[in-house]
């Protein structure tokens, strides 16, 4: 007769708390993230600035001189920094196309277009801009436009539709300006489509200083051209306060903090932070020139908001990551369901768990 031994129940080995997954430079998730999304807003933020501080140099310094003489502000405040750091901007095909995208096509339809056009109308054609990073996004990068995703960017068109529709600042006829201010939404959402390519696995600081190198190389010819056709500007004290912010604050500080969102989130992501630009972009118009800020705005500026939010969700986690999170991560291949907590045994310890036949 045989006297089959019991089965022993699994040891539990000791654990710690179940460890998050690690991002770039070692940090848990969740604050990479975090830290990304913080960094998106306060970009859009300032860059929502930028309409009401670009149209009054308008009237005294020509468009693609101005957009030169912002990205050399720039510059002035990146090359210091990177020197101390013992850094160089960033050089090739990938900083190139980024400041031909990003800084060249994109201050020059942008600075164009709003000599053609009210800056209502540029409010409203950025304001597609997610749609147009996330359509790019799809072929270029491979992301995927989940539900969370297309309920945020509806959301956020609906409160751009708000802010400025409903608002009763409507399209106007300026075909031109408003085809230049699409222009240059298209060229931000290359950009960034293109960041995510380069910002995760570059220096920002490095890539951010390389594209405005080279987009001030493109820019500068430009510039010439048009200062022999209209004459050297003649701006004020309060033109030169106003390009020193363009340049340090919604150029330097502006594309850095958005370097650092390319890192940490997807295009598609990034691009909908934009919509953030409107809001902004309606309270500096209330606050400095006295335009209304009421039912329309307020509702537009939560539907924005909630799209932003919905649209940077934290996706589902992959099954290894669950995994690892749950501290249940397998050996060997093969051994899927595991009780949660339960130690998961190796190759050597199934030993421990197999029936002992002993001889009568």
């Amino acid at each position: 007769m045989l006297d089959v031994a019991p089965l022993p129940l699994p040891t539990r080995r000791p654990q710690a708390k179940p460890a998050r997954v690690a991002g770039a430079g070692g940090l848990p998730w969740p604050t990479d993230r975090l830290a990304a999304v913080v960094a998106l807003i306060a970009a859009n933020a300032i860059w929502g600035t930028t309409f009401v501080a670009t149209r009054p140099l308008l009237e005294r310094v020509p468009p693609i001189t101005l957009a030169a003489a912002r990205v050399a502000v720039a510059l002035l405040v990146l090359l210091p920094i990177l020197a101390l750091a013992g850094r160089r901007p960033a050089r090739g095909r990938g900083p190139a196309l980024l400041g031909f995208t990003g800084v060249f096509l994109l201050y020059l339809c942008q600075n164009v277009g709003l000599q053609f056009t009210g800056a209502a109308n540029g409010a409203l054609i950025h304001g597609g801009l997610p749609v147009l990073t996330a359509l790019l996004a799809v072929p270029l990068l491979g992301e995927r436009l989940d539900g969370h995703r297309v309920a945020g960017l509806a959301a956020s068109l609906l409160g751009v539709a708000a802010v400025v529709l409903w608002g009763g600042r409507g399209l106007d006829r300026a075909i031109l300006g408003d085809a230049l201010l699409l222009g240059s939404a298209v060229a931000l959402a290359f950009y960034l489509v293109l960041g995510r390519r380069s910002f995760p696995g570059g220096n920002s600081l490095e890539l951010v200083a390389g594209a405005a190198c080279y987009g001030v190389l493109f820019l500068l010819p430009a510039s010439a051209l048009e200062l022999a056709l209209t004459g050297p500007p003649r701006p004020t004290a309060g033109d030169l306060l106003g390009l020193l912010y363009l340049g340090g604050v919604a150029s330097a500080l502006a594309f850095l903090l958005c370097g650092h969102g390319l890192r940490h989130l997807e295009a598609a992501q990034v691009g909908l932070f934009a919509n953030l630009k409107t809001v902004v972009g309606a309270a500096v118009a209330a606050t400095i020139l006295g335009e209304p800020f009421a039912a329309p705005q307020v509702t537009g500026a939560l539907l924005i908001l909630g799209g932003v939010w919905l649209a940077a969700r934290r996706p589902a986690p992959a099954i290894a990551a669950g995994r690892q999170r749950m501290g249940t991560t397998p050996r060997s291949p093969g051994r899927w369901f595991v009780l949660p907590g339960a130690a998961v045994a190796g190759d050597d310890d199934l030993s421990d768990c197999r029936p002992q036949f002993n001889p009568a």
